[in-house]
């Protein structure tokens, strides 16, 4: 409890000297403050400085309050024996206050209260509050100090910062000295105990991971708050007040003390930046903040990465340094690691040479092995792996520390490819062991190629992880499909996942699949460039190898397909299964895409997903066990699938659905279920006495809804129906839209259930849709106002997210009938009527669309016509394309 230096008077500013307006004085002389701080924080200045500058104004000023306030009580009444001490707690107690903290104080009296304490904190208090700083507060002499120490954590905690400012200094040194004996000392255990479940529900609150999107920099995982449980558990464990005293006390080196206070210097500067640009305590590290601060800091954008991207690759390697050291430091001072090491040497057994198991733990007594037996770094994880056993503290840390010992000769090394593989082909435990490695540093030393992905950030909402973590999770992912985690949900993927043979191939694919990443587009051919040396690395068979390039290089590929183009277009389907060549390919691929998905986020991944991809790998695989890669004839497909469902109808219906049969376009039997066929024949009778029929269908395990809707077509039906659809607040994720040759529109909708099931399975809100949409579609109600005023601005402030650009993109490939039009561009209300009405406007006719929303960003994919006509003429698409891209980029500043 040694008070640190509070700082030397901030040069410029001069001293505080109250006379008059205490508040208003008190109010500029913090404004001056922070403006020359500013001032030196944007001309680079370090965090510590800045932090400590503040903090000795801070001080100057509450001692010049102090003094005045005693001195004005002194000319009004007697001053006998009244004895009063100024405490800091908190991060003010530490001497760590940012520009926008708040500050604690503790007024420290000797028995019962007195009218001069009273008053001199009365007086004080006051003129803080009137500079705008928010002020914890409280008044107490030493006896209750102790006693709310003893019931009270927050109290406790509180005091352990205790540092003394101004006023009594021999009560200050009795309470010093209190503390130390009453509360330090007395239930170590409990505190221990009560700070750690505190921690692990601090960071439940903030996200449970350093890489969350928008981090909270002080009370999130990686934060400044994981150093200060550290240090208060450091506090009653060895008395020490600064993280340089833990070296003297050989709890960390001075290695790990320079880095630790290197990124405890990051996050300050970056604290420090974020309460600069809000002028107010903001402590959360949103998209605006994360732009700003990057340009703040001078991070560019290079042809790899964004600017901001390089910031926040900064960021969550100095958050991750802090959460590393907060965790070891706090298993040494809960003692586990130095008992497990005392038993380690008279008790467990020897698995090898210099290699030991005691109490749960693997040991590694002389790191001298790890030079003599480089093959040892990766031996001994799997040595945890297969023995189900933890790494020692102590043996962790050499680890950390020898992991620069793996060069290009310890990675030729067919010893250390076989302990990988190894790793990598055991039963369970392959993510913990493989996320064990990459906290140690071991993993990227291995496979630089994955190194290289340490703490890459990607500036969207979409991808939640750093794709270091991402890669670790999808391997996590797997491991739970193995474990049958997902039997219930994903049956199919379950069962192919106990099919694949070689699963480290599997795994392998995932830990690559996105290493093409930070180095410019085309990450996917950029990673599978890679594979073959990768490859040769760990002695994988030609086989073997081929098949992990293949994976990275297609990791894409079912996503792509499955979302965004038409999975019942047979050509598409053998086209794929030429791309695969094998079964085997093919599940792996299935898996990989799975497990990519799941590891995005928690709302990636979805029935919907799941249907389309299952139908796809389904597909596919008949193909490939066919051997068939020729697409039958189209023409034959059709007439086989009417004649099976005219065979299936009463010989009555049979006469009555002959004309819908014949006028229904190929393309409707291609891509509807014969089951439905039926229903739509009996929903088409209903128009002979109204002119519109909708149906609902409810899919709550697939979280979907389908809307159909028949009508007499006209111009710019799909718009009409979609500009409804999105007033009314539904989520449009694909549409087939058929018309007969005698002018009847068959149009279904799938209507999305995610965050929304409630309202998409809502029949009354479906029931004034349809009332709305027959308005529509009879010319009374405008479709544009109605989505206009679906859009009204909310007096509520948008959160701020990245901007994504519009852009449209021509496939002429993928079909023989359609252009394939994909249309990116940041997510709105009314999106999907906007363009569905562009593309009427522009003269073309829509035949499937598909839409995929990824949080800010959506793309929709629309197979079109011109005059019934595929569109091939290189003028006219550069037009279609311009025009569109214009109107989007109009109707988004509106929509701004």
């Amino acid at each position: 409890m040694m008070p640190p230096d509070g700082g030397e008077p901030l040069a410029g500013l001069g001293p505080f000297a109250p006379d008059g307006n205490w508040g208003r004085q008190a109010k500029d002389y913090l404004l001056r403050a922070r403006e020359i701080l500013c001032q030196q924080h944007l001309a680079g200045a370090s965090g510590h400085d800045i932090v400590r500058g503040y903090t000795g104004v801070m001080d100057h000023l509450v001692r010049a309050l102090f003094e005045a306030a005693t001195a004005a009580y002194a000319s009004r009444y007697a001053m006998l024996t009244q004895r009063c001490v100024v405490v800091a707690q908190g991060g003010y107690g530490r001497g760590e206050l940012n520009p926008g903290s708040d500050i604690d104080l503790l007024f420290l009296h000797p028995h019962k209260s007195e009218p001069y304490v009273e008053t001199v904190a009365e007086k004080m208090l006051y003129t803080l509050w009137d500079t705008g700083l928010t002020v914890g507060q409280a008044t107490r002499n030493v006896s209750e100090c102790v006693r709310l120490a003893a019931s009270d954590l927050k109290v406790k905690t509180a005091l352990l910062d205790a540092r003394f400012i101004c006023g009594d200094q021999a009560l200050y040194a009795q309470f010093a000295q209190t503390m130390e004996a009453q509360v330090l000392k007395r239930n170590a255990e409990r505190f221990y105990k009560d700070k750690l479940a505190e921690n692990a529900e601090r960071h439940q609150r903030y996200g449970d991971s350093v890489y969350v999107l928008e981090p909270q920099i002080k009370e999130g995982e990686g934060g400044l708050r994981d150093l200060h449980t550290a240090m208060w558990l450091a506090k009653v464990k060895y008395k020490t007040n600064e993280v340089s005293e833990l070296v003297h006390k050989g709890v960390i080196t001075e290695r790990e003390r320079a880095e630790l206070e290197a990124a405890r210097d990051f996050l300050w500067r970056v604290r420090n930046a974020l309460h600069f640009l809000s002028g107010q305590h903001q402590d959360q590290l949103t998209f605006e903040y994360q732009e700003r601060i990057a340009a703040e800091f001078g991070y560019a954008d290079t042809r790899e990465l964004k600017g901001v991207e390089r910031f926040m690759r900064d960021y969550y390697l100095q958050a991750a340094a802090v959460n590393r050291f907060a965790s070891e430091i706090i298993e040494r001072c809960t003692g586990r690691a130095r008992v497990s090491a005392l038993i380690g040497r008279y008790t467990g057994r020897e698995i090898r040479p210099g290699v030991r198991i005691t109490g749960g733990e693997i040991s590694v007594g002389d790191p001298a092995l790890f030079r003599e037996q480089p093959a040892e770094l990766i031996r001994v994880f799997f040595d945890t792996q297969r023995h189900d056993v933890k790494l020692s503290h102590a043996t962790r840390r050499h680890l950390r520390a020898h992991a620069d010992l793996i060069d290009d000769t310890v990675r030729a090394d067919p010893a250390v490819a076989e302990a990988f593989l190894q790793i990598l082909g055991w039963k369970y435990g392959v993510y913990e062991t493989l996320y064990e490695m990459h906290w140690l540093g071991v993993l990227g030393a291995l496979l630089p190629e994955f190194g290289a992905l340490l703490c890459l950030a990607q500036h969207d909402v979409y991808h939640i992880y750093t794709v270091d973590q991402h890669s670790l999770m999808g391997v996590r992912e797997l491991e739970r499909l193995r474990e049958g985690h997902y039997k219930t949900s994903v049956p199919l993927l379950t069962e192919v996942m106990r099919e694949v043979d070689q699963v480290e191939v599997l795994f392998l694919g995932m830990l690559f699949h996105d290493s093409g990443k930070g180095k410019g587009g085309g990450h996917s051919e950029k990673g599978a460039s890679m594979m073959p040396g990768i490859a040769a690395r760990l002695r994988l068979n030609a086989d073997a190898a081929a098949q992990l390039e293949f994976l990275v290089r297609h990791h894409l590929t079912m996503t792509h397909l499955a979302q965004r183009r038409d999975i019942r277009d047979e050509k598409l389907v053998v086209d794929f299964a030429k791309t695969v060549g094998n079964a085997g390919n093919l599940k792996k691929l299935f898996l990989l895409t799975f497990a990519d998905m799941k590891a995005v986020g928690p709302k990636v991944w979805s029935s919907w997903q799941d249907m389309l991809l299952s139908e796809l790998y389904l597909n596919a695989l008949g193909v490939l066990e066919k051997g068939e890669f020729v697409p039958s004839d189209q023409q034959e497909r059709v007439a086989r699938i009417r004649r099976r469902v005219a065979a299936a109808l009463e010989p009555a219906q049979r006469e009555r659905a002959a004309p819908f049969l014949a006028d229904m376009p190929d393309r409707y039997f291609l891509q509807t279920p014969e089951e439905d066929i039926p229903r739509h024949l009996t929903l088409v009778g209903h128009l002979r006495e109204e002119p519109l029929v909708t149906a609902v269908r409810h899919f709550p395990e697939r979280e979907f809804s389908e809307f159909t809707v028949i009508t007499a077509d006209q111009p710019g039906l799909f718009a009409r129906i979609a500009g409804v659809l999105a007033a009314h607040g539904m989520n449009i994720v694909g549409a087939n839209i058929s018309t007969s040759d005698s002018g009847v529109a068959l149009d279904v909708f799938r209507v999305s259930h995610l965050e929304r099931a409630e309202m998409a399975q809502d029949d009354e809100r479906w029931e004034r849709i349809q009332v709305t949409l027959g308005q529509v579609i009879a010319g009374t109600v405008d479709v544009e106002q109605l989505v206009a005023k679906s859009r009204r601005p909310s007096s509520i402030k948008k959160k701020f997210v990245p901007r994504v650009g519009t852009d449209v993109r021509v496939d002429n490939e993928v079909s023989a009938d359609y252009t394939v039009l994909d249309v990116y561009a940041q997510d709105r209300v009314g999106l999907l009527f906007t363009i569905t009405n562009s593309l009427f406007h522009l003269g073309l006719s829509i035949d499937l669309a598909k839409i995929t929303t990824n949080v800010d960003q959506v793309l929709d994919v629309f197979y079109v016509s011109e005059s019934g006509r595929k569109i091939v003429d290189p003028a006219r698409l550069a037009e279609i394309r311009g025009q569109l891209v214009e109107r989007l980029e109009a109707d988004a500043q509106a929509a701004a």
